[in-house]
């Protein structure tokens, strides 16, 4: 007995000597519905990794520009080549505050 849908479609353009059988209209039915189930679960599917994949390269976007941003503080903080260190910034407190400065 044909299964797939093809098979169906080819024994109703080539009913033979037996012709049609009764439950041809049923069978077609389940068969077309049954494949087309297949297919809609590998729809979804493929549909399911795309979205978790463009997920994915979101997530690691994300993760460079942090990584840039963070790169270009550490650039922009370092001292320029030549340049003499700068060991008291300004605006940086050097005498002992709080409880330090009590005991002084």
């Amino acid at each position: 007995m044909p299964k797939t849908f093809a098979e169906l479609m080819e024994q109703f353009r080539n009913p033979g000597d037996t012709g049609i059988p009764e439950t041809f209209e049923t069978d077609l039915t389940e068969t077309f519905n049954h494949e087309l189930s297949i297919r809609d679960a590998a729809i979804s599917e493929r549909e399911q990794k795309i979205l978790d994949a463009e997920k994915a390269k979101a997530e690691a976007e994300a993760e460079v520009t942090r990584v840039k941003a963070v790169n270009y503080d550490l650039m922009v903080s370092a001292p320029k080549a030549g340049e003499p260190a700068n060991d008291n910034p300004v605006g940086e407190i050097t005498e002992p505050v709080g409880i330090d400065s009590l005991f002084e």
